[in-house]
């Protein structure tokens, strides 16, 4: 009745769904896959049935690398995706042809289901089941769309998990079966064994099967689109409309942004965020976490849009970089309270052992002890973390959390976080200091250590900060020596990082020798002048101005998108921040929106900024990827609101500036109950309007084309608002007296100035 495609080494015969297949097995007892493409089969046949029909790879997207901006997808999985041709040789020299389709009739194992240990698969805390398990929805749309009989025995494993049936043609003989990968994608399908019904056989009806037509008129296609639109976020199903969501105990300054769908979604982003980042990652006694613990997870770095709950990736851990960055958007946002028992349990942290560098320092994950020298890669000397932590404390005291007392009766562990960075550079042996810091992170490489611009530079902000800190506490040499080592390691990181562009002069460039997909770090500048010096470069820092610009036209060169999700802080975040601070409308405004709707998902899990995203090549679809809400991808979306509001309190002795962008179709922007730091380091709170038109306001500004009304109100003086964008330079001005009209990128800007409360 059957033909069974006979293996050479130690076959054996195992029964699956009624079927009798010819399997082998490795060392380990595990049913191997044919590793051949062109197996002889000279039957007649009913029916032929394929034993596996697993994806082979552990991937369905590729782990954090450059892939993307190489341009290279072929790791990534979607629905509907071909992995496989089966090709039916028949002895008449025809054939048929069949599709092997993700979705269809190959779906993954190792990561939705759980490996058994002999297995040896890549796994990464599997299952991720959801939303087919809790959704009965979810779960009919899954099982019309596959066309597989799943094998449900205890023992099944990733290459006895299902049974593909194919109607064949009975008159015909078959000569040969060939198993061929599809070479655009790496997945590629796992077959153990194949078994004909043969002809005259009589066809079970409780056997799956599908014929050549199926594939012709690829039938499939409507019943894999319905499951992908449930499973992935697209496009053309982003909503028309999204009103603020009122979230039970919301305590953060109200922010409101309107005039596209996205620029609503992009509210509730910022109020979903701002709060889980507030609760979820400082616990009341100040201990913090880089994951919201017991999340949802969506498959690691390597899963296809599918997740678990109540999954706790990095809960237990504090990423330095991460947790700096958290804590100071909320510091910004006026979380006082919650933010300064946070800096005590950093500062307990700061004297955590180190295996390799024995002297106060946050580690790349503070609260982790390596073993030995043989397991440093949670414990590397990274730069750019501790800068991060010294950034936030920085800004407890810039923003008015903390005064001078608080300073002074801390000083020993702000002096000790300082003079890590001396102790590098007096120690070159230890720390592999040249005229540059050497970091083990991965903004460098993470294990052995590497040398880039965007460590230095930040570690350079934080010695600034510093600085001003034990120059507060009346220590004017130490700030000084400070103040020194920051300036000598960003005219050195000019040496090594500044390149001659054949098309824009000097431009900073940087390494992309470890994970982050892109090397949109290069602007680091730019992303950290807004926690230090303030929101309008172009104004204060005109010089360093036109050089991030060059960089980013020299970036653009390289790679540029506006779906740079893969980390969205890495990559959506630091993009969107580097374009809002170049005042580019164009990209701003795609950058933004872009943010806002890879945070979006019309069912599950709504406007928590995932880690990562990974998008078809299309970019009519995507799916998100590894830990929901991870700490630095969502404090880097988060701080978008932040410079798009434009509130600029950074330095408060220079007074209050108004910096407002309004991405090109937005049409208002507002923030109520925003904490402003005085030039007397008191916080108020102020409200802040700014919109599109004529309308009731402290300050409105017209060049006959665009107008623009600025309304705030608030115990605290404004200095000057800069408004626009303007496509002329005659600017008429009501309510305020203008100071001056400038010209930056393609459009004008007008700053009225006048102290007015």
């Amino acid at each position: 009745m059957f033909y069974q495609y006979q293996q050479t080494e130690k076959p054996e015969t195992l029964e699956v769904c009624g079927i009798p297949f010819s399997v082998s097995r490795n060392e380990r007892g595990v049913v191997r896959k044919i590793d051949r493409e062109t197996l002889a089969f000279p039957a007649a046949c009913e029916a032929l049935f394929f034993l596996g029909m697993a994806t082979d790879s552990d991937y369905c997207s590729e782990w954090w690398a450059q892939n993307e901006a190489m341009y290279d997808h072929s790791i990534r999985l979607f629905l509907g995706d071909r992995l496989m041709r089966i090709r039916v040789i028949f002895e008449d020299q025809t054939e048929d042809l069949i599709s092997v389709i993700f979705g269809v009739n190959a779906w993954n194992y190792n990561l939705y289901y759980r490996p058994k240990e002999e297995e040896q698969l890549m796994a990464f805390d599997a299952p991720y089941q959801e939303p087919f398990v809790s959704d009965p929805n979810a779960k009919a749309l899954k099982d019309a769309a596959m066309k597989l009989m799943e094998n449900t025995s205890e023992s099944a494993e990733k290459c006895t998990k299902w049974v593909f049936g194919y109607r064949v043609r009975s008159d015909k003989k078959i000569k040969e079966i060939m198993l061929l990968r599809e070479d655009s994608k790496r997945a590629n399908v796992a077959v153990s064994a194949v078994t004909g019904l043969l002809a005259g056989g009589e066809i079970r009806p409780e056997w799956t099967l599908v014929d050549q037509d199926f594939f012709l008129s690829r039938a499939y296609y409507a019943d894999i689109d319905r499951l992908a639109r449930r499973l992935y976020q697209f496009r053309d199903e982003l909503p028309a409309s999204d009103a603020k969501k009122e979230i039970e105990g919301f305590d953060a300054p109200d922010v409101t942004f309107a005039g596209t769908p996205m620029a609503e979604v992009y509210t509730n982003v910022y109020r979903a965020n701002i709060m889980d980042m507030a609760y979820g990652k400082i616990d009341d006694d100040g201990r913090s976490h880089t994951s919201t613990p017991y999340t949802c997870n969506f498959g690691c770095y390597l899963g296809f849009g599918t997740f678990k709950e109540n999954s706790d990736s990095y809960g237990g851990h504090v990423w330095t970089r991460d947790i700096g960055r958290t804590l100071m958007e909320l510091t910004n946002f006026g979380y006082f309270k919650r933010v300064v028992p946070a800096a005590d349990y950093l500062h307990k942290l700061l004297y955590y052992p180190s295996v390799r560098f024995p002297i106060p320092h946050w580690k790349r994950v503070a609260n982790l002890i390596a073993k030995d020298e043989n397991d440093l890669f949670n414990e590397g000397k990274e730069n750019d973390g501790h800068a991060s932590v010294m950034l936030f404390i920085y800004s407890l005291y810039r923003k008015g959390v903390v005064d001078r007392q608080w300073l002074l009766e801390h000083r020993k562990e702000l002096k000790d976080a300082a003079d890590y960075y001396l102790w590098q550079k007096e120690h070159p042996k230890e720390s592999n200091f040249s005229d540059i810091l050497f970091s083990e992170s991965e903004a460098s490489t993470q294990i052995t250590g590497g040398y880039d611009l965007f460590s230095n530079l930040i570690s350079s902000f934080a010695l600034l900060g510093y600085a001003d800190l034990f120059r507060e506490m009346g220590d004017a040499e130490y700030a000084s020596a400070l103040s020194d080592m920051a300036e000598s390691l960003r005219e050195a990181a000019g040496r090594h990082f500044l390149m001659e562009h054949p098309r824009y002069g000097k431009v900073y460039t940087d390494t992309t020798d470890d994970c982050w997909t892109y090397e949109y770090k290069r602007m680091v500048d730019l992303l950290i002048y807004s926690d230090v010096f303030g929101y309008d470069m172009s104004y204060e820092h005109p010089e360093w101005f036109d050089l991030l610009n060059r960089t980013f036209l020299a970036q653009k060169e390289v790679f540029y998108a506006p779906e740079s999700g893969r980390q969205m802080g890495y990559g959506q975040g630091y993009l969107t921040q580097s374009v809002i601070m170049l005042d580019r409308y164009e990209e701003m405004t795609e950058c933004i929106e872009t943010a806002a709707m890879f945070c979006y998902h019309h069912t599950d899990h709504n406007y928590i900024v995932p880690e990562g995203v990974i998008v078809h090549g299309s970019k009519r679809f995507w799916y998100r990827n590894s830990d929901l809400g991870n700490a630095v991808q969502q404090a880097e979306i988060v701080k978008c609101a932040r410079l798009l509001l434009g509130i600029d309190d950074i330095s408060p002795a220079r007074g209050l500036h108004l910096v407002p962008r309004l991405p090109d179709g937005w049409t208002s922007l507002e923030a109520d109950a925003y904490p402003v730091t005085k030039s007397d380091h008191t916080v108020v709170p102020f409200a802040f309007s700014y919109r599109r038109g004529m309308g009731d306001g402290k300050i409105t500004a017209s060049d006959g084309e665009c107008c623009y009304t600025a309304d705030w109100s608030g115990d605290a003086a404004v200095d000057w608002i800069r408004m626009g964008p303007f496509n002329k330079p005659d600017i008429q001005i009501t309510g305020g007296v203008k100071e001056s009209v400038r010209k930056i990128q393609n459009r004008y800007f007008v700053y009225v100035k006048g102290s007015q409360s």
